[in-house]
């Protein structure tokens, strides 16, 4: 196994997952509400698109990719109504008592909604394109590369979704109900935000029907 591939992958996961963004937000949201392994199997949900588009970017799948960038128009249509239904949703949740369980979704449900975020945004393919040029990990290596390159990239954002649900874990219990729905207010309204671009974004890429 080539360790410095594999790291070098791993690297690429983690920091591709990283940047604030609508997933981020709901991992942060379900940890504060209802605790770590919510969020962080939330984030594992966003890790399985990470995991596809590895696989694009590692074996070369000019096909998949001229598929993505013939239908930006209708990921970003997509896309950008489920942000903006689940932004308004965030920001009218009611923080619930914290001797309740949050009744918040399943873990299923919120692993397809945080899935469902990540592979219907265009921009993520081109950020791992960016990523493995920058990286080194071309698509044009052997089989044996090419699957070190996805394992690394699945791990290192699995990775991220437990630093970030540890955390954010640490405060879980110390908020009171008016900061629990400050942050949801927050969240709510950034989520919406993205949403609200990626519609606006459809003007530019009309589908193709």
């Amino acid at each position: 196994m080539d360790i410095e591939l594999f790291v070098r992958a791993l690297i690429v996961g983690y920091v591709v997952a990283a940047p604030v963004g609508p997933v981020n937000l709901v991992c942060i949201h379900r940890t504060l509400h209802i605790g770590r392994i919510s969020g962080f199997m939330a984030g594992v949900g966003g890790a399985v698109a990470d995991g596809l588009f590895a696989v694009v970017a590692a074996f070369g799948l000019t096909a998949v990719s001229q598929w993505v960038v013939d239908h930006e128009g209708w990921m970003y249509l997509v896309g950008g109504l489920f942000m903006a239904i689940l932004g308004v949703k965030t920001f009218f949740t009611t923080p619930k008592d914290r001797d309740l369980k949050a009744d918040e979704g399943s873990v299923p449900q919120a692993m397809v909604g945080t899935f469902l975020l990540t592979i219907t945004n265009p921009v993520t393919i081109l950020g791992f394109a960016t990523a493995f040029a920058a990286a080194g990990l071309t698509g044009d290596g052997t089989l044996g590369q090419a699957t070190f390159n996805v394992v690394g990239v699945f791990a290192g954002s699995v990775l991220w979704w437990l630093t970030l649900a540890f955390l954010v874990g640490l405060l879980r219990g110390k908020l009171e109900a008016r900061g629990l729905r400050l942050i949801n207010q927050i969240s709510g309204a950034a989520i919406a935000a993205c949403g609200l671009w990626a519609l606006i974004n459809v003007l530019e890429h009309p589908p193709l029907i």
